[in-house]
């Protein structure tokens, strides 16, 4: 890491799951829940329903199949489950250590701030509202409002234009290689890539940030704010 620490950017746009908390706790947690209710397999095997791609990572679906293949099916235990699931969800998240500290720091130096998440509005706003971070944010852009998925550029140039800024001054953070850094070096962003989020671990040597941190506090030290 630079030991001049770096000018302060008129904005920053991050990612949310697994960059501001752990998601794959929470969401590990919330399948758990589900397989308890439903007296069948387990939470491990669950979670894996929602990595197979069928319905995508979000989908209430992949319950509903989980479900079905243990022969335990009912719409009303469905309804239940999605519930229980969600609200396990949420009450699993915990923000990384100094989160919510740097980004107040941030925020008080006036440096503009955005989310950049894949997850559909109704849940990245629940979301941001339970880790007591939303106030920080000037926007949160999903797919429902730009109309596509990172790492399409469109999404980061939605949050741009939302803040008024280019991406030539501004940055990005986020835990994944090709969603967040590869999209963030192609439009001329400068990069920070949270390594201490990126559970799946699969080595992209292509892809180089500005900055890897082993912890959201780093981001202070980037920017000489300690």
């Amino acid at each position: 890491m630079n030991a001049i620490p770096e000018p302060l950017p008129p904005c920053i746009l991050f990612d949310m799951d697994n960059t501001l908390y752990d998601f794959f706790h929470a969401k590990n947690a919330a399948c758990a829940r589900v397989a308890d209710l439903a007296g069948v397999g387990s939470g491990a095997e669950l979670f894996r329903y929602f990595l197979n791609g069928t319905h995508g990572f979000e989908h209430h679906h992949n319950i509903r199949d989980y479900l079905s293949d243990h022969g335990v099916f009912s719409e009303s235990l469905y309804i239940k489950g999605c519930r229980v699931y969600e609200e396990e969800k949420v009450a699993s998240l915990h923000l990384y250590p100094g989160v919510k500290e740097t980004i107040h720091a941030l925020h008080e130096r006036g440096v503009k701030l955005a989310i950049v998440t894949d997850a559909e509005s109704p849940q990245a706003e629940t979301r941001m509202q339970a880790i007591g971070l939303r106030q920080y944010f000037d926007t949160v852009v999903t797919p429902d409002i730009s109309g596509k998925r990172k790492p399409n550029p469109d999404t980061f140039l939605t949050a741009l234009d939302h803040l008024g800024e280019t991406p030539g001054v501004s940055w990005v953070v986020g835990d994944s290689p090709k969603r967040e850094i590869e999209p963030g070096n192609a439009l001329g962003m400068k990069t920070i890539y949270a390594r201490y989020g990126d559970w799946i671990g699969i080595p992209y040597p292509q892809i180089v940030p500005n900055y890897s941190i082993q912890s959201f506090t780093e981001i202070k030290t980037i920017f000489g704010l300690e």
